[in-house]
């Protein structure tokens, strides 16, 4: 009752022709754009689980995407990648980035405050003097004078933190006894208290020693962030891999909800090196390197063009600001204080004067900055209202590194 014996006679060989046969090779070239109909994956391919771009963020507007560039033309080894990244693998969690903060100076903090010059007081304020081996009445003189250099900022903060109370100030004030009998330690508050507006005197000699240091140094790091964020903006290697990646993850995700992305976030660059291969030791990180090479070798030099991203990475623009901000406060509060001695305000004329001309610079500078910033967060489709240069600059930072580990 089976079925009847089927011969097993070969098909008749097709009638010759003089056209070539069709290629095997969508229409589409890679080339044109990898989310097109016209390529076809042959196996099941992993995902590569980065974060894409609504639409409308990127269509119409002039950034990575949008942008008029022949890197277009790149074709994509796509036997290869189906080799190394057809079958699923457990993905990695991106190793989190680690940014050094702009630090200013200490904040002076109050010390522990005990009995009017008792055992504890006098023996620190004694062991602060000896520090200097001068006199002391040389000492209180050159406070009074508004000299704080033989002192140092660490010093003058060090002795702020030393200043008589309320209660210890009213004491020594009211001394009338002979002040050769006393000790080091107590003659010097007593000469000290009996200064007119000494805190402000000596609050505005911190100010003098620390000022400039603090601004050239807050100018280094504004310096690094901007040059970083220009770099990003102009190296058109850089451009080239990132919408190289682009081409490789749609073709990966294709026919999935990840699929025919018109753009990344940039944090999902470290996520190459977490798509592992087939091949041991190898990741998704490693083929966009070969890719890159393939396409043209002059891609593997842009972590050459960005020199300022590594030490960008360590630097925290909204401390920047902060202490941009303290340090106008610091300025005006000082600024209040000479009203209240005249002696005090010509010693703080010439620096006040200085100080806000640095301070205007700064804010310069910082606007400078921002523009930068955000011309970064518009080039590369980044939410302008979350956005952060130097979490950008981390990222991209990781990446060289990664990057340049995988060229090994």
């Amino acid at each position: 009752e089976g079925l009847p014996a089927v011969p097993l006679v070969p098909p008749p060989p097709p009638p010759p022709s003089s056209s070539p046969p069709p290629p095997s090779s969508p229409s589409t070239p890679p080339s044109a754009g990898l989310n097109r109909r016209g390529l076809q994956k042959s196996f099941r391919m992993r995902i590569f689980n980065w974060e894409t771009l609504p639409k409308h963020s990127v269509v119409g507007k002039y950034n990575i995407w949008t942008a008029d560039r022949t890197d277009g033309e790149y074709e994509l080894d796509t036997d290869h990648m189906e080799e190394l990244f057809s079958h699923k693998q457990d993905q990695q969690q991106a190793k989190t980035l680690k940014r050094q903060s702009l630090r200013g100076l200490p904040a002076a903090s109050g010390g522990e405050m005990v009995s009017i010059l008792g055992s504890k007081r006098s023996m620190n304020i004694g062991i602060f003097l000896k520090q200097f081996k001068r006199p002391v009445r040389d000492m209180v003189g050159e406070i009074q004078s508004g000299n704080g250099l033989s002192f140092g900022s660490g010093k003058l903060r060090e002795l702020c933190k030393l200043l008589p109370d309320e209660r210890e100030e009213k004491e020594l004030l009211q001394f009338k006894g002979d002040r050769s009998g006393l000790p080091d330690a107590d003659l010097f508050m007593l000469l000290l208290a009996n200064i007119s507006n000494y805190e402000e005197r000596l609050r505005s000699l911190v100010l003098k020693e620390e000022f400039f240091p603090l601004m050239g140094e807050m100018k280094g790091h504004i310096r690094t962030l901007t040059f970083a964020g220009r770099e990003l903006l102009e190296s058109d290697h850089l451009h080239s891999v990132i919408r190289l990646v682009l081409k490789t993850g749609n073709y990966m995700n294709a026919g999935g909800y990840a699929g025919s992305a018109v753009g990344f976030r940039m944090a999902s660059l470290l996520k190459l090196a977490d798509t592992k291969a087939n091949k041991p030791g190898m990741n998704l990180m490693h083929y966009v390197v070969m890719q890159s090479q393939k396409a043209d070798l002059a891609l593997l030099d842009f972590p050459q063009e960005l020199n300022h991203i590594e030490a960008a990475s360590r630097i925290n623009k909204g401390d920047i600001e902060a202490e941009y901000e303290r340090q106008v406060k610091r300025i005006r509060e000082a600024k209040g204080d000479t009203l209240k001695q005249e002696d005090l305000k010509a010693q703080m004329e010439d620096f006040l004067q200085e100080a806000e001309l640095c301070l205007a610079e700064v804010e310069a500078d910082l606007e400078d900055l921002q523009a930068v910033s955000d011309s970064v967060a518009e080039y590369f489709c980044e939410d302008p209202n979350k956005f952060k240069l130097d979490d950008c600059c981390s990222i991209f930072n990781e990446f060289c590194k990664k990057f340049k580990r995988a060229m090994q």
